[in-house]
């Protein structure tokens, strides 16, 4: 922590690239970290991954090393080993540590990390602590509160949470984890427009009352999002053995929300949710089991790029999921005992919304 501290004050009037995960407990921290940054009198610029991106994508690293940065601030994503994320850059890294398996960080970079340590905190509240000597914490609290529900749920072990989710208004807090998750899956990702959306306010309440600009259109995603969620959930299912498959086409991320709800109606079953129409020669798929079982040993053929997906509830148990061309994902079914499949039934078809 005190290593952390020292880069932000080294960081100083100077330009610094600031890249949280797309999902609530990222933008949170993201938001945090800019303040933070900007009352240190640096000058800080928010990046995000782009639709079925993440920080290790070549694409997005490209844009990043566009930005003439001094520093880099990397929130919630996940560590990998092997280069520098941008060369010759200073980086920190925050992340709570037990969200994606990591086979090691960046060389060089500082690391600030809940790994290892009980209960696990999550991103924005170890923002929060991190970022507290350099901005007034207290009307800054409800953006440590919405990370950490979302994250881990209302029930987190969190000795602080529970007085500070009655400060920050557990339905306003709720309410504004729902539509921030829902600019996340919506097909339009609409992930800048939720951060610009946490800027703006001053509470989990101006979300929740539409006081700040963007909140509609959050309104609507979420509307996407449940309307994609009820079309693909009906899916017919198909079977081999203790598992079951379900594959559709649609824009929005929603398969793993429909793998939550096959889970709850099939609890003995290991569920593999697949979308065919989320990326263009791509099949983005979670797999979901409410049984202790080694998911990730069902996915060591082809290219996975595996992650652990959490949910809507805040949980995170035995889920994975990843992202696969049309035929790598044939292949890993075939693995699964799912015989007789071709590429007709992974075409990107029928894709909805719009």
């Amino acid at each position: 922590m005190t290593e952390a501290r020292a880069f932000l004050e080294g960081c100083r009037g100077r330009p610094v690239l600031v890249v949280p995960h797309p999902d609530v407990d990222g933008l949170a921290s993201g938001v945090l970290m800019l303040r933070a940054l900007q009352s240190l009198g640096s000058r800080p610029t928010a990046r995000l991954p782009g639709k079925g991106e993440d920080l290790h994508t070549p694409s997005f690293l490209e844009r990043l090393g566009t930005f003439p940065a001094e520093a880099l601030v990397v929130l919630n994503t996940g560590s990998r080993g092997g280069g520098p994320l941008l060369k010759g850059v200073p980086t920190l890294v925050v992340e709570r540590g037990d969200r994606f398996a990591s086979d090691g960080y960046p060389p060089e970079a500082r690391v600030l990390t809940t790994r290892g340590h009980e209960p696990v905190a999550n991103t924005s509240l170890l923002t929060y602590v991190l970022t507290s000597p350099f901005i007034v914490p207290g009307p800054l609290e409800w953006l440590a509160v919405l990370g950490t529900v979302a994250a881990l749920g209302v029930d987190a072990p969190m000795p602080y949470l529970k007085d500070a989710l009655r400060r920050a208004k557990r339905t306003a807090t709720l309410e504004a984890v729902s539509l921030l998750n829902a600019a996340c899956r919506s097909h339009r990702v609409a992930t800048p427009l939720a951060m610009q959306v946490l800027l703006r306010a001053g509470s989990a309440s101006d979300i929740l009352e539409s006081r700040v600009l963007g909140v509609d259109a959050l309104r609507d995603c979420r509307l996407e999002v449940q309307r994609e969620v009820a079309r693909c959930a009906k899916t017919p299912p198909r079977f081999a053995g203790n598992r079951v498959l379900l594959m559709f086409s649609s824009e929005a991320q929603v398969h793993p929300l429909v793998a939550v709800r096959w889970s709850q109606r099939m609890p003995d079953h290991v569920v593999i949710v697949a979308n065919t129409g989320y990326q263009p020669d791509r099949v983005d798929f979670t797999l979901r089991s409410r049984a202790p079982m080694d998911l990730g040993g069902l996915m060591r053929s082809g290219e996975p790029a595996s992650q652990e997906e959490v949910c809507e509830d805040g949980s995170s148990r035995h889920v994975t999921g990843g992202s696969l061309p049309p035929a790598d994902f044939l292949r890993l079914l075939e693995g699964m005992g799912f015989r007789g499949l071709s590429g007709l039934d992974v075409e990107r078809r029928g894709v909805a919304p719009g």
